[in-house]
């Protein structure tokens, strides 16, 4: 088997340089995106060179993953290290911009891209019924940069707080959550909903009982 020293030694110093560069982005973002114009010149450079990075990121106990399909690239740590855990509010984002992804996609032919409007993020978060209540432009305003630091959408249009903002989301979505995640966490949105309509309920049967008090 071919080592990767070997490996690396047939690169010019141009392509050295690239091989640093993509591998500092893939250990900071986790995926390379094919349609992501900030990866394209990455990605392909790992695409055709599959097995140098594989062999050194296997020292580091990484696996590299290529979704042909998608045209993403995904790395993985073997024993669950440098993985980064999202709160409550960042997995309820995360959940809507799958849906979101998965409804546009059906609507649109392969090649096209899928966009979304800061404005439809928050009408799907209010569909969702949940107790919590929209969060802050503020939180969204991280939240979404956060995703973005991750390759999984980019702010394309008018700026980070702006409802009519327009994001560009990535097929990246699909591999962060499985289809084993989103069925979860739709079950467990929907008790929260089911949950907040009746606390909706209480609360107005104690108002209309306090109505009544006061008129005798």
């Amino acid at each position: 088997m071919v080592q990767f020293e070997e490996l690396y030694e047939q690169l010019s110093d141009k392509e050295k340089a690239l091989f640093s560069e993509s591998v500092n982005r893939l250990l900071a973002r986790t995926f390379l995106v094919f349609e992501r114009e900030a990866d394209r010149r990455c990605y392909r450079f790992v695409e055709r060179n599959l097995t140098l990075f594989r062999r050194y990121l296997d020292l580091a106990r990484w696996d590299l993953f290529l979704d042909q399909q998608l045209a993403v690239l995904q790395l993985y740590n073997r024993e669950d290290r440098n993985r980064r855990s999202f709160n409550l509010q960042e997995t309820i984002f995360l959940f809507i911009l799958r849906l979101l992804y998965d409804d546009r996609r059906r609507e649109l032919r392969l090649t096209e891209q899928v966009y979304v409007t800061g404005r439809e993020i928050q009408e799907k978060y209010l569909a969702l019924g949940i107790k919590q209540r929209l969060p802050a432009r503020e939180e969204m305003h991280r939240i979404l940069r956060l995703f973005s630091n991750f390759a999984l959408l980019d702010l394309k249009k008018g700026h980070w707080r702006d409802p009519e903002a327009l994001y560009l989301l990535y097929p990246s979505l699909l591999l962060v959550l499985n289809l084993a995640d989103l069925e979860s966490l739709a079950r467990w949105l929907g008790e929260q909903a089911i949950g907040a309509e009746e606390d909706e309920s209480a609360d107005e049967g104690e108002l209309d009982l306090d109505e009544e008090e006061a008129g005798l």
